[in-house]
């Protein structure tokens, strides 16, 4: 009996435990709070914490006896654990029947979740009135057409003209209206132009037009553009955008008159019509085939508002079909015009220095590498890639050990395909009547959901329901979770099926075919480029761009698709007769949690079916397309939002979901800016992966027998921890002779084991993931398509299966391309292996050698005989890297020349805490310099030995004076003790935070007197920055200067922002948090937002935030710097951040290039820069003058930090920089 099973049979307990004259804690029902929040402090007492966990989990257990009693009420099942389990649970005493419920506290949140599902059903109820007394009247509610004007004037004028009856009034009519249109832009119009960042209701307006026109709804886009406009508060939401989307639909479609009510709505709003308005406009004169002079009066109207005629066709992205009648229209007013050939842009060059020779004309000493792969592979590769991203899903075999097909097995399948056969029916109902009531909506002229429901097929949208379903946890979701994912999916899938519609992927087909030829083993080129510039170079037709839907869609349309599933898919109270029961209960419920004293929604299946799904055991997993590895090369990064995936959509940075102001910076950049970026993350992607076959062997042997937590190979739920027994057995609490005291022992004890039981569940599920995968793509070449975060460190996006992960999922990959060691490969690798290991990390690279020579009989037995031998590698460190390099070596040493045996092995090169290493760079400083290993030395310097043997020192003289802590203390002060906080203090940790951080340490040590704990920690991180501040002159002034800039920035009222040396763009998404609620449903759903960046800063972590994310910028400019000339040399070389990667053979070679380009890259006055910078953004404004915080800004960024006397150059003779 697993522990989850038991663990929900606890609700009977609540009661018997429940402590005399305690009540439950009160919050606000119906709410959800997702971001931000109060962290729960590590300091307070034990007993507090416990009692903060017992509150959330008895608060837990009245719900759910709540929800059970709501369903008995409601007459659909009596569902209490005793029935709920299916009849093989009970026989094996899996689930414990609860006690009666008792009336008591509970009773509140009966009475609530009773209030809220009778107010649904009179909702409904009343929406089925309403339909069947109006029949069809609903959807014969005329749309309206004709715009309500606010201007008395244009009013007038409108009517004038419906009322006339001229030859031809509409195009007269729009002639009228282009020449009194204002001829520029007001203040007004300036806030509302297009280009400018959507953010909120105006984001959100915009996509329904846009999915309405998508899904052939355009009268009912332009009744809710009408409705809109005709509400003066309203209309202040509406841009040009959104009336140039209408008109371009009416276009489309030939209907001239509606295209002119659209521009009567545009002069109305006081904004001048642009390119794509006369676009629109000219392109309807075509499919009608209007007269020369109305065409020539509309061009002479265009030349006068200062527009180019040559613009409609070269800055306004339209289809070809349009772009036909465009040009059809203008040819008849004027026939000698001919559409201007698309010039190529002016080269532009990036202005950097550290990039002048990557961009330089390449020489004979560039050697850009080639994939091992001929051309034909490749392009098979890309037709499976095109396959899997049109299909949108993967199915993978899961590495679960299958069970025997037992007649209860096959039962349970059928049973399940049964059930799913009514839940597909039962979802296609309900997604027709969530359709009716969102179009209702519509048609009274908001913006709905409708359109959205729209853009995939009922079949479509229902498989995806069925997918969620099935791998939602026992434990359930987060309402909030679960609503964004299935939103996004639904994006995700519109955007694949836009790109099939406009001929993309036929484009794409021709272009990614050329593509090859530079990267194939078997193809030429003419002259030797980067991957982005031969790209560029085949002239890839540009298409108009969507725009991304904001959070509150995603949340709005994924949450309703939740209740739709919540709503729709029942099974049998008994599901051992599925066909012969009548009763149905519901698949999932929803209850209310705690958590950090926020009180969110969950969706938690029954019992009863997680039963059925385990019993069943599918042996597939289902994933999105972006979640594994690409089959074929990514797409080179040419644009923040063009690259790696052939059609997925992606973004060259990654940020906060709703957050735009990251992409509208990388917009605005000048696109040679942004090419070391761009270059960098192509270069990363190309690198070709396979997977470790036979250390992935071995992993699978262990993880389907119980696992190895000690290996990091997680154990199946069978081994999660067992109830209490005897006189702590559930039961036997339960007698009125227990002492409260005792019944608060026990609540903690089963929340305890019910916690490690949800632990052990998600590491298991995470590894069947991870292991899936790759046994999905054993045999096979892949590759990882990476972007960046908003300081501009690098990740790949399948988040299952990476080199990111941890030392399991690292030793299942390998390179895909091998090299031959060459005559230093072998001793890199020995070096490597005692790298692992962890042994000799203060020994020079030589002992490192002989270790591993002295150890060689231990490293070829495990080799050799890993599960049985003497498990020399079960010791190490990094215990499965170890082992897959004691292979590696194996086969080396055993080859007939070792120089020539191809190695496809990763070797790494880690930095010496890599963050002191650029502030000790920055400020030059000669003594923080020695200690993180950028001066040459015999052996590698330790940082953190350091740091712990001067607190020892402080230490010593405190005890001596009578200190009490200090004598405490004495022995206890070691290198592990410190490293965590030496490590972070560098990222911006705090006091506080290091306080924390020595705290968990102390713990950790069992000799140590645990009533000292909290002074100790006190006067130990004292004491740490004491010593970082001795150690670490120039540091800690660089830090605090970085600190105090941000800060006063921060009072200005604007967010930091700052370039990086590469040229990328740079803003700390830290706004105060602004609250968002969807209403109705199963709840109101509240999440707090803080990256809008309307709100004010949040002064606290832009300063904390502040260096640590500009050391962190600095450290992706090295990584990135060292990736490109890296490719430039023709080695293969992917990072870990700080951790960088290559062949044994190039080992040598990284280095070189590594430190050559730390040297290059801190030559530059970057902290001159960064002052020079600021002062441009946050003080050259006159009116800054007169703001105190601008003037002491000013005096602060003009005060950069005086550089030390360290000189660079020793960084290149430093052999332990990186090792």
């Amino acid at each position: 009996m697993s522990a989850l099973r038991w663990g929900r049979g606890a609700a009977g307990l609540r009661r018997a435990l429940w402590p005399a004259g305690r009540h439950g804690l009160l919050a606000e029902e119906g709410t959800l709070g997702v971001i931000g929040g109060r962290r729960r402090s590590l300091s307070a007492s034990p007993c507090e914490q416990d009692r903060r966990k017992d509150w959330g989990h008895v608060e837990l257990l009245e719900v759910l006896e709540a929800r059970v009693r709501q369903l008995q009420a409601e007459s659909e099942a009596e569902v209490t654990v005793k029935k709920v389990a299916m009849a093989q649970a009970s026989e094996a005493g899996g689930i414990q029947p609860p006690r009666k419920a008792q009336v008591g506290a509970g009773d509140r949140w009966a009475q609530k979740l009773d209030e809220e599902q009778r107010l649904m059903e009179r909702r409904k109820e009343q929406l089925r009135e309403r339909m069947q007394k109006g029949g069809k009247r609903l959807w014969r509610v005329e749309l309206r057409k004709e715009p309500r004007l606010l201007s008395r004037k244009l009013a007038k004028q409108l009517q004038r003209w419906q009322k006339g009856t001229p030859q031809s009034p509409w195009e007269e009519q729009l002639e009228q209206l282009l020449q009194e249109a204002p001829q520029r832009l007001s203040c007004k119009e300036a806030s509302r132009d297009p280009e400018a960042k959507l953010e909120g209701q105006q984001q959100k307006l915009l996509s329904f037009l846009e999915c309405c026109l998508h899904t052939g709804h355009l009268p009912l886009a332009h009744h809710v553009l009408v409705t809109y406009h005709s509400r003066s508060q309203q209309q202040q939401l509406l841009t040009l955008a959104m009336y140039n989307a209408v008109m371009l639909g009416w276009a489309r479609e030939g209907s001239f008159k509606e295209l002119v009510y659209v521009f009567f709505m545009v002069k109305d709003a006081g904004l001048t019509p642009d390119l794509l308005s006369y676009a629109a406009a000219l392109q309807c004169m075509g499919r009608l085939d209007q007269d020369t002079d109305t065409i020539r009066r509309c061009l002479k109207q265009m030349a006068q508002d200062g527009l180019q005629l040559e613009g409609l066709f070269t800055s306004v992205l339209l289809r070809e079909e349009e772009r036909a009648e465009l040009l059809k229209a203008v040819r008849k007013a004027k026939p000698t015009f001919s559409v201007p050939c698309p010039r190529p842009p002016p080269p532009q060059v990036n202005t950097s220095p550290l990039l002048r020779e990557i961009y330089a004309k390449p020489n004979c000493t560039v050697s850009y590498p080639r994939l091992h792969l001929p051309l034909e592979k490749l392009q098979e590769l890309f037709q499976q890639q095109l396959s899997m991203e049109l299909a949108t899903t993967v199915t993978v075999e899961s590495v679960e050990k299958a069970p025997p097909l037992t007649k209860e097995v096959l039962h349970a399948r059928q049973t399940l395909t049964i059930l799913r056969a009514q839940w597909e029916k039962a979802l296609c109902r309900e997604l027709q009547e969530t359709k009716e009531s969102e179009a209702y909506a519509a048609h009274e002229g908001r913006s709905s959901l409708f359109p959205y429901l729209c853009l995939l097929s009922e079949k479509e949208l229902v498989e995806m329901l069925l997918q969620t379903l099935q791998v939602l946890p026992a434990h359930g979701e987060s309402l909030f979770y679960l609503a964004h994912r299935l939103g996004q999916r639904v994006f995700n899938r519109h955007m694949v099926q836009r790109k099939q519609l406009s001929n993309q992927v036929q484009v794409l087909e021709k272009q990614y075919s050329k593509y090859l030829h530079l990267l194939a083993s078997d193809t030429q080129v003419a002259e030797p480029c980067l991957p982005r510039q031969y790209w560029e170079a085949l002239g890839l037709p540009e298409y108009p761009q969507e725009q991304p839907w904001s959070l509150s869609v995603l949340v709005q349309l994924g949450k309703r698709l939740a209740e739709m599933l919540v709503q729709a898919v029942r099974m049998p109270s008994n599901l051992a007769t599925p066909r012969d029961s009548n009763t149905l209960i519901p698949v999932l419920y929803h209850v209310y949690s705690f958590r950090s004293f926020r009180q969110i929604g969950i969706l938690k299946p029954h019992p009863a079916f997680r039963q059925l799904l385990e019993t069943a055991a599918e042996g597939t997993l289902t994933f999105e397309s972006t979640e594994v590895p690409m089959l074929c090369p990514p797409l080179p990064w040419t644009s923040p939002h063009s690259g790696a995936f052939l059609l997925s959509p992606t973004k060259m940075m990654r940020s906060v979901e709703g957050t735009q102001q990251h992409q509208v910076l990388l917009e605005r950049c000048r696109p040679a800016e942004l090419h070391g970026a761009l270059d960098a993350l192509t270069q990363l992607g190309n690198c070709a992966w396979q997977v470790n076959g036979p250390v992935l062997d071995l992993v699978l042997e262990l993880f389907n027998n119980k696992g190895c937590p000690h290996l990091g190979v997680p154990a199946p739920p069978l081994e999660a921890p067992r109830p209490p027994e005897g006189r702590q057995a559930p039961d036997a609490c339960l007698q009125p002779n227990v002492l409260p005291t005792q019944k608060a022992e026990l609540r903690r004890e089963l929340a305890r084991r019910l916690k490690m039981a949800r632990e052990m569940h998600s590491l298991r599920t995470e590894a069947l993931y991870r292991l899936s995968m790759a046994q999905h793509l054993r045999g096979r070449i892949f590759w990882l398509p990476h972007n960046m975060d908003f300081r501009g460190r690098t990740y790949p996006f399948p988040p299952h299966f990476n080199h990111l992960g941890s030392d399991l999922a690292r030793a299942l990959l390998e390179f895909a391309q091998g090299r031959p060691l060459g005559p230093q490969g072998l001793d890199w690798l020995k070096i490597h292996l005692v790298n692992l290991t962890g042994l000799k990390k203060h020994e020079s690279l030589q002992a490192r050698r002989d270790l591993a020579d002295e150890l060689m009989e231990d490293i070829l037995d495990s080799a050799d005989r890993p599960m049985t031998g003497r498990k020399w590698w079960m010791e190490a460190d990094e215990p499965w890297q170890t082992l897959a390099c004691c292979m590696e070596i194996a086969r080396a040493v055993r080859a007939p020349d070792p120089t020539a045996y191809v190695s496809h092995f990763p070797v790494h090169q880690d930095g010496s805490c890599n963050g002191l290493q650029h502030y000790a760079a920055l400020g030059r400083d000669s003594a923080g310099a020695a200690s993180v290993n950028l001066m040459p030395s015999d052996l590698p310097q330790d940082v953190y030995s350091g740091v712990a043997a001067q607190v020892e020192v402080f230490r010593r003289q405190d005890a001596e004076q009578g200190m009490r802590v200090a004598q405490v203390l004495e022995g206890f002060i070691s290198r592990k003790v410190v490293k965590q906080t030496v490590m972070t203090v560098v990222y911006g940790v705090t006091r506080y935070g290091g306080r924390l951080q020595i705290e968990r340490r102390l713990r950790e040590l069992q000799d140590f007197p645990q009533e000292f704990v909290w002074e100790a920690s006190h006067y130990l991180v004292r004491q740490v920055f004491n010593s970082l501040q001795e150690m670490f002159s120039g540091t800690r002034s660089i830090q605090r200067w970085l600190t105090d800039s941000a800060r006063l920035i921060a009072h200005m009222g604007s967010a930091v922002e700052w370039v990086t040396p590469l040229g990328i763009p740079i803003i700390q998404p830290y706004h105060r948090d602004s609250k968002v609620t969807i209403k109705g449903g199963l709840q109101n759903l509240s999440f707090n937002s803080s990256v809008d960046t309307s709100q004010k800063p949040n002064t606290l972590k832009q300063k904390n935030g502040f260096p640590p994310n500009f050391i962190h910028s600095l450290d992706s400019s090295h990584m990135m710097l060292t990736a490109l000339h890296c490719y430039r040399k023709g080695l293969t070389f992917v990072s870990v951040h700080d951790c960088f990667w290559t062949h044994a053979a190039d080992v040598a070679v990284m280095n070189q290039v590594c430190r050559e380009q730390f040297v290059q890259l801190h030559s530059q006055p970057i902290l001159h820069d960064l002052s020079r910078f600021l002062r441009n953004r946050f003080c050259s404004d006159p009116r800054a003058s007169k703001n105190i915080w601008a003037s002491r800004l000013m005096d602060t960024l003009l005060s950069v930090p005086k550089p030390g006397t360290f000189d660079l150059e020793q960084v290149k003779h430093s052999t332990y920089f990186f090792s």
